[in-house]
């Protein structure tokens, strides 16, 4: 889990799931003021007690609200999606 919460990935993460930040404070655990203050400060996390938020913020979307992040790189841009379960498609029944 080497990459950062962005402010724009969480606000993305919370529009997805039809949230607003006291509904994910109160399913975090995590205050809904730190959730605005790190929705709102767009400066690189370097305390030691904010990245502990961050990750802890990026866990419970993912495992228990199932979302996937996708950080920026060269190659793409930031983004948010829900997880699917992939199911294999049924064969269809031969028709005699």
């Amino acid at each position: 889990m080497a990459e950062i919460l962005t402010p724009s990935l969480i606000r993305a993460a919370r529009a997805l799931l039809h949230m607003d930040q006291a509904g994910l404070a109160a399913s975090s655990g995590i205050s809904r003021k730190t959730i605005s203050l790190i929705e709102t400060d767009d400066t690189p996390p370097d305390h030691p007690k904010r990245l502990e938020v961050l990750q802890n913020l990026r866990r419970h979307l993912e495992e228990q609200c199932g979302v996937e992040f996708t950080f920026a790189s060269l190659r793409c841009g930031e983004g948010v999606q829900l997880k699917r379960a992939c199911k294999p498609k049924p064969k269809p029944k031969p028709r005699f």
